[in-house]
């Protein structure tokens, strides 16, 4: 039975042990939150890029200058984030328990988060392909692993078939499929109730919000559901709202077009270089065909599916996830070795 509340703000602590998990409020719980009031101020708290304290720089790739972050040592994985339109913020601060077994690479794709906003030959995954590229050549890397998230995946995909020399593995989390194919609806409204839906279409409609309050009051208020399986805290909205969808008004639109064009059908049939891809069961970005079609086009890939998993499995399940990662980085530093 659903539950309707009508409540001030609760404070939900962010938990990752899979003790505390248990006792979190879940998607499938299908809970439903209103509040009343608008919530204006939205909760100052720091990146954690400032929290973590690593190496941060900007990287010239000729045209634009790249925000970019490293830490840890080893085998060097770079990220590249989702959206088209997210940063790489909302890797922080998981994305830590990579630096045990591996050099991690944080940057910002052009026209997003804290990278410059250069139009260059003009927002394209193609150019955004190149620009991964160049960063490589600018770190002066000879390979290295490259992991997409969401659309990351479709951009890590492309850069797979323009650049495989340079890849030493792919890692595919949440990705978009990189073909012309016919999926079955998302589910992404599906444990959003009617009320909430009504909910969000009113904040949507107050023309006196910033970006920010905007996206926290409608996280608050149902939205949430859509990529997390664990409802976040307070802070964790916050931090999405102020530094996880930043970007140059244009940029979506370039990337989207760009998209129009794209059919990766069939390009990884024979494709030598490890892939490992990762699935949350309750991803609902999309329906549950898509897991299927995405590995039927990587025939020679690893699937993991994580059950307690959405859209971000390496937050919901992050023993797992990063398990499952570290033994995949360590199997490429063995075939290394041994070559």
């Amino acid at each position: 039975m659903k539950t309707i509340l009508t409540l001030a703000f609760l404070h939900f602590s962010f938990l990752t042990s899979a003790q505390d998990q248990s006792q979190q409020e879940t998607v499938l719980d299908e809970v439903v939150t209103i509040y009343d009031e608008i919530f204006y101020d939205v909760p100052e708290v720091p990146r954690w890029c400032e929290r973590l304290g690593f190496e941060n720089k900007r990287v010239d790739i000729g045209d634009a200058e790249l925000y970019v972050e490293i830490e840890g040592e080893g085998i060097p994985i770079v990220l590249l984030h989702g959206g088209p339109g997210g940063t790489h913020h909302y890797f922080h601060p998981h994305f830590s328990h990579a630096s045990d077994f591996a050099q991690v690479i944080y940057y910002d794709q052009r026209g997003c988060g804290l990278s410059d906003y250069e139009l260059g030959e003009g927002y394209t995954i193609q150019q955004a392909a190149n620009d991964i590229e160049n960063l490589r050549k600018t770190l002066d890397l000879e390979q290295w692993v490259v992991m997409g998230y969401s659309y990351g995946g479709l951009l890590a995909q492309l850069y797979a078939t323009k650049f495989p020399e340079s890849i030493a593995g792919l890692v595919l989390v949440s990705s978009a499929v990189s073909m012309h194919v016919e999926l079955e609806p998302s589910r992404q409204y599906d444990f959003i109730s009617e009320e909430e839906q009504e909910r969000m279409q009113e904040i949507n409609q107050m023309p006196d919000l910033t970006r920010e309050q905007r996206i926290f009051n409608r996280y608050l208020n149902g939205d949430w559901k859509r990529q997390f399986f664990f409802r976040p805290s307070k802070e964790r909205l916050a931090e999405f709202a102020r530094y996880e969808w930043v970007h140059d008004r244009e940029f979506r639109n370039g990337i989207i077009e760009s998209l129009r064009s794209l059919d990766l059908e069939g390009d990884f049939d024979y494709f030598s270089v490890p892939t490992l891809i990762f699935e949350g069961k309750w991803d609902l970005t999309w329906n549950t065909d898509k897991p299927e079609v995405l590995h039927n086009n990587h025939p020679n890939a690893k699937m993991v599916v994580i059950e307690q998993a959405g859209h971000n499995p390496f937050s919901d399940q992050p023993d797992e996830f990063f398990g499952e990662l570290q033994s995949f980085i360590e199997s490429l530093a063995r075939n290394h070795g041994s070559d």
